[in-house]
């Protein structure tokens, strides 16, 4: 019997470390806030998870029919910006996440209804829609409370969807989120549809890690399916860390008619997850969120954001898209948000402060946003 080669042996220690670092996931419970410091995020959910009966769960890694929910995710102000501490069994408001509601199973026609009552109670040109899509090894619960971080703490005040697709919320079961992210492309596919049937002037999705691949997958479908009508209304497309191999990717973006006018693909050389998919796969570095093929991508119009080099990312650089204190800042001061719009403001072309230096480093537009041609 043959002896099993070192990199079997490297990639068997480094899964049995990751497995050895999980815990159960956070639980949901349902607090009164009271006149703590904080805010309440209102998302509603579209998922293809099973429900469960257990408030602590609520939705299972089971794979199941689309199905809407809607949730108040409570935001504690008394935090570091980019933290989330899970809630205790006794839960403190004062510095834990929580919900402040939740309303399993609302029906489509209640998901539509709430969809355009919120945007309709909008002035015209705030009529956004902001779609997250979560990653691998991402259980439910984990996966709204870092949707509601981010709308938190990026100062994002549009209407909010959560589209929770069946990951098993375990680093072993690779492979499961792999098949499940197939799976709910159909359903992330129908909501998008939804929401661009709404009031909506605009859909944003920010897709992280694995859900980048549901999220080009559905895109695809929509267009396959002759929906160019879903696809007009979706701009900017944000993938933050992609695991997706960067042929596929080439080829899901050739599939697109119409693309989509801006897209961004926030990328890093410390993730860590990534380099461990990467090695799974053969190695080369070719999936996409590592970013060794930046220029390629803006060559096709596609701006990349390099976080290599910040210093306040996360021990696996996997997250530091949400969790970068610098990346808040250039969303507050105008940078992140015209780097995802294609265009480069007055700030980052005189080059004058800290601030716009490190947007100057970290910023990689295609030609067409510096006036090029």
């Amino acid at each position: 019997m043959s002896r099993p080669s070192p990199l079997f042996l490297l990639l068997l220690s480094a899964l049995t470390l990751l497995a050895g670092c999980a815990s159960a996931p956070a639980h949901l419970p349902i607090v009164d806030a009271g006149l703590v410091a904080g805010r309440s995020e209102p998302i509603l959910i579209a998922t293809t998870r099973m429900p469960s009966a257990d408030p602590d769960v609520r939705l299972t890694p089971d794979r199941g029919a689309l199905h809407f929910a809607h949730a108040d995710v409570w935001v504690p102000s008394n935090r570091l910006a980019g933290e989330i501490i899970y809630p205790s069994r006794q839960v403190d408001p004062a510095r834990e996440f929580a919900l402040t509601g939740y309303q399993p199973d609302i029906g489509r026609a209640a998901f539509a209804q709430r969809l355009d009552r919120r945007l309709s109670a909008l002035p015209l040109a705030e009529r956004h829609v902001f779609v997250f899509v979560h990653g691998f090894n991402t259980p439910f619960s984990e996966g709204l409370y870092l949707n509601a971080q981010i709308l938190n703490d990026f100062g994002v005040r549009t209407v909010a969807v959560h589209y929770a697709w069946p990951s098993a919320g375990q680093w072993p079961a690779y492979l499961y989120d792999r098949d499940s992210a197939q799976f709910a492309r159909d359903g992330l596919a129908d909501t998008l549809e939804q929401v661009a049937n709404s009031p909506a002037i605009s859909i944003t999705i920010l897709a992280h890690s694995m859900g980048s691949l549901v999220t080009m997958e559905a895109l695809r479908q929509l267009s396959l399916e002759g929906r160019t009508d879903v696809l007009a209304k979706i701009d900017p497309v944000i993938l933050a860390s992609p695991d997706i191999d960067f042929d596929v990717f080439l080829n899901q973006l050739d599939s697109l008619d119409p693309p989509p006018g801006h897209m961004t693909v926030l990328v890093s050389g410390r993730d860590r997850a990534l380099a461990l998919s990467d090695t799974l796969r053969g190695g080369g570095q070719t999936r996409l969120g590592i970013g060794r093929q930046r220029d390629t991508l803006i060559e096709r119009g596609i701006a990349v954001i390099d976080l290599t080099g910040l210093q306040d990312g996360t021990l696996l650089g996997h997250i530091d898209f949400a969790a970068s204190e610098t990346l808040m800042q250039l969303a507050a001061n105008g940078a992140l948000s015209q780097a995802l719009n294609g265009e480069m403001g007055q700030s980052r072309k005189s080059g004058l402060g800290a601030l716009s230096d490190i947007a100057a480093r970290i910023i990689y537009l295609p030609a067409r946003a510096l006036g090029e041609r």
